[in-house]
């Protein structure tokens, strides 16, 4: 059916590629390069590198992003998405779907690197290594198979769960269950925990490697998951005490003011970051991924996937069209607006933004005139003061435009729906606010030439240190990708003794430290107050879900908070706040599974042994 479809399980580095007619009868040949380059120094090294490669597959590009933002209560599809079914939930989003093939292919080469990796290292007779570097090592590749098993049953259930490397021909499939999966995660963890020293990966050259704090803040996580599935209130405890451990090391520190956590100038010495996939414009932030790998997946208009290399693109994916607005031109510190992510209504009513840092240290809402030349009102519109036609709006660092959460009166803004385009003769600027960007019913306005292209834009990602504003280099950002930061462990913390039973000490030792660094005031208790919050009784997991989504909006979180609610509970929320009416209407408990792509099944002998997730 596909050329490739041979790929789909099977694997990384050393696989002999054959064509179409030839794929069962493939030869992995990593055996042989186990028995020898891999026990070799700087064969093993090369090999745990390659282990972190998946990582840079999901944090920060675009396929990441598709699976874990948008397409649940915080986050819709923008008006250049374009694969929007994913986030209608329309019979459109099936196993064919392409960016589902890329992610199913590289969690399963990453798996199997690590595996390779897993194999050599615990023998004895085999590691290159002493037995401390052995320790370290081993820990590495065992988190980082947990990071992706998770990935991967989080996306599909309980799919093919594979603990020894590939070394021949592979026929067949089948499936495990999520529990052995979360068995095997919590083992890796366990193990990482146990065997990586307090300074193992310290070092300034280690940046980017796993350390101890990062293997216990990720148990924390994956504790807590696993606990919201199974309702332990031991496994629960569980978590707040690993998080409490990290956030007591003394290791990483809050911020006083949250846009610091964003500031790029704090990028590799942020004090809230517990671990970061490193980006660079180096070889480093090179997935490696040929060009053609997923031609045959892709769309004809997809771009070839080295057009996606460079670092985090996350810079890309949130920014609204503001070089369509007379007074603006696309530049470098403004961002080249790809426009795939919108914003619901309920992610931004989340937030009191007079009070809470959190809401002006995320979006963006105000643009300063950069083109004088287009300052000028030049469209005949009706109800236009005719004394200013022509006239300059505004001049280089003047407000250009403005979005807020308030409500204009209808005579005070000109402009139609036809272009979006609003103009506020009494603030002296282009205006979109509250009413004109969600209707009644707090789904996305999508009326108009421009619908779904101007809103509240997420900046957490900005990298104004790209070398072009638009066409080569404008994606090529090295913002590295925060995957945890200690703010989270605070909350996994909080949330877990709240489900103990200690909701009290939830609330003082976890929220109200928290709140006070995000307060304006610092005041956090008041803050917590205004959220309904005035002490541990008060908690609900409704209460988590805003923090969290205040807190972590955009870091590639959000489907797998939904997930661990439970299938009724996520389906009831998205049917709630979905940003686009489509959705509330079809999705349903099918949709909480991805489709498992058409060519893996394809590509077995057996395909009743490998059943397609329900409702696909």
């Amino acid at each position: 059916m596909i050329m490739k479809a041979y790929k789909i399980f099977f694997l990384i580095l050393m696989v002999a590629f054959v064509s179409c007619e030839e794929f069962l009868e493939e030869e992995y040949k990593g055996g042989v390069a186990t028995e020898t380059w891999y026990t070799t120094v700087d064969g093993m090294e090369g090999l745990v590198a390659a282990s972190y490669t998946t990582a840079k597959i999901w944090y920060g590009k675009e396929e990441g992003f598709d699976f874990s933002v948008p397409g649940t209560d915080i986050y819709d599809y923008g008006q250049q998405h374009p694969q929007q079914y994913q986030y209608t939930y329309t019979t459109d989003f099936n196993p064919t779907n392409s960016r589902l093939v890329v992610l199913w292919v590289e969690y399963y080469k990453g798996i199997n690197a690590c595996n390779d990796a897993i194999d050599v290292l615990s023998d004895p007779d085999r590691t290159p290594f002493d037995e401390e570097r052995t320790k370290t090592r081993l820990s590495e590749v065992r988190f980082l198979r947990a990071l992706y098993n998770w990935l991967l049953v989080e996306t599909w259930g309980g799919v093919e769960l594979r603990k020894e490397p590939i070394k021949g021909v592979v026929k067949t499939a089948s499936r495990s269950s999520v529990d052995d999966f979360y068995t095997l995660i919590l083992e890796d963890l366990d193990f990482a925990v146990a065997n990586l020293t307090d300074d193992a990966n310290t070092e300034d050259t280690d940046y980017g490697r796993i350390t101890k704090l990062a293997a216990q803040g990720f148990r924390a996580r994956m504790r807590l998951t696993r606990a919201s599935y199974t309702n332990d209130a031991a496994l629960y405890a569980a978590a707040a005490e690993d998080a409490a451990a990290v956030i007591n090391s003394g290791k990483f520190q809050l911020y006083d003011d949250y846009a610091d956590v964003w500031d790029i100038a704090n990028d590799e010495k942020n004090t809230e970051s517990i671990w970061a996939i490193n980006y660079s414009r180096s070889a480093y932030a090179i997935m490696g991924v040929d060009r053609d790998e997923y031609r045959e997946f892709q769309r004809p208009a997809d771009k070839p996937w080295d057009e996606r290399e460079g670092g985090h693109h996350g810079h890309l994916m949130f920014g609204m069209q503001y070089d369509v607005f007379p007074g603006m031109t696309r530049d470098i510190e403004n961002g080249r607006p790809f426009r795939r992510y919108s914003p619901t209504k309920y992610l931004i009513d989340a937030f009191h933004e007079d009070i809470d840092e959190r809401f002006y240290g995320s979006f963006k809402t105000t643009w300063f005139c950069n083109n004088e030349l287009t300052a000028k009102y030049v469209w005949p519109v009706e109800g236009f003061h005719e004394e200013l036609a022509g006239e300059p709006l505004f001049g280089i660092g003047d407000t250009s435009i403005f979005l807020t959460k308030e409500t204009f009166p209808d005579n005070l803004m000109i402009g139609t729906l036809a272009t979006n385009y609003w103009f506020n003769p009494e603030r002296g600027f282009w205006c979109l606010d509250y009413k004109r960007m969600f209707n009644e019913d707090g789904t996305i306005n999508d009326e108009g030439a421009y619908n779904r292209n101007l809103f509240f834009e997420l900046n957490k990602f900005y990298d104004n240190t790209r070398p072009a504003a638009t066409d080569a280099g404008s994606m090529n950002g090295i913002r590295d990708a925060m995957v945890m930061r200690i703010s989270e462990m605070y909350l996994i913390a909080a949330e877990g003794l709240w489900r103990a039973g200690q909701a009290d000490n939830a609330y003082t030792n976890y929220l109200v430290p928290l709140a006070n660094k995000r307060s304006y005031t610092g005041d956090g208790a008041a803050m917590l107050a205004s959220y309904g919050i005035n002490g541990g009784s008060d908690l609900t997991m409704d209460y988590f879900l805003d923090e969290r989504a205040r807190e972590l909006c955009g870091e590639q979180m959000r489907w797998f908070d939904l997930k661990r609610l439970g299938t009724d509970a996520m389906v009831a929320r998205i049917k709630q706040y979905a940003g686009n009416q489509t959705a509330r209407d079809n999705f349903s408990a099918k949709f909480t599974l991805r489709p498992i792509p058409q060519a893996q099944i394809d590509a077995l002998q057996d395909k009743e042994s490998f059943p397609q997730n329900p409702g696909y």
